[in-house]
């Protein structure tokens, strides 16, 4: 199912719980204000920490995919191979002149994740918005160091700061599914079990124990097109 005839349409709010401190760093800057942190997190026009949409798309995604792989299920691999599978079968689709009928063959001989998170063909099924801190969120700082790779020893010279948003800090969480088949329906929920379970993380540093975070609170609506019909009368 494609975008030119409305099916469905899911809608999920809910909160983002940070189970440990999250680090999704900003763009670094040269300054002279010694009260600057070296590795500062991300934060929106209000000053307030922010985790970007596509970064919990990508953790998702990457999972998705792994989940696949270890159940049989074939998956191209753009990021580690440069292996789409749409490039890998264009030979089927590209000579085809209807817009429609072209579109509707790269979809079929596409990836269960290229189909449902989007592929270089065609848009994702799944959107994630970006994340915005609630309350009054609060910042710790953890010193950092770099390591010697020839001596295993930390480079005494090169000591940073890293900023960090706490642990219980609370985020905004919205997301949409568009025109997902009944075998993707069951994709949707089980990805929605998933940021529930707290078993996922976000962000840097994540081997040294950030972050983890779950969804709390989750309220899913389902928009069909019957139910459009009848809210349009007709």
């Amino acid at each position: 199912m494609l975008y030119d005839k409305f099916v469905n349409r899911y809608t999920v709010t809910a909160k983002l719980v940070a189970i440990d401190p999250i680090h999704i760093g900003a763009a670094v800057k040269n300054s002279l204000d010694p009260s600057n942190v070296d590795s500062s997190v991300l934060k929106d026009s209000r000053g307030l920490p922010l985790i970007p949409g596509s970064s919990i798309k990508g953790v998702i995604r990457s999972y998705f995919e792994s989940v696949l792989r270890g159940a049989g299920v074939y998956v191209c691999d753009v990021i580690d191979k440069g292996e789409c599978c749409t490039e890998k079968n264009k030979s089927s689709f590209e000579n085809i002149k209807d817009v429609r009928e072209k579109g509707l063959a790269a979809y079929n001989c596409s990836c269960e994740a290229c189909r449902l998170f989007g592929g270089r063909e065609f848009a994702g099924k799944l959107r994630f918005k970006d994340c915005y801190a609630e309350g009054t969120p609060s910042y710790e700082q953890r010193d950092g160091v770099a390591i010697d790779r020839e001596t295993g020893a930390a480079k005494g010279t090169m000591k940073y700061d890293l900023e960090i948003v706490s642990r219980d800090t609370e985020f905004s969480f919205y997301m949409t599914a568009e025109n997902l088949d009944e075998k993707q329906k069951k994709y949707f929920e089980f990805i929605l079990d998933a940021m529930k379970s707290g078993d996922l993380s976000v962000g840097g540093r994540v081997s040294r124990g950030f972050g983890r975070f779950r969804l709390e609170d989750v309220k899913t609506e389902e928009l069909t097109a019957e139910a459009l019909k009848e809210k349009l009368g007709l």
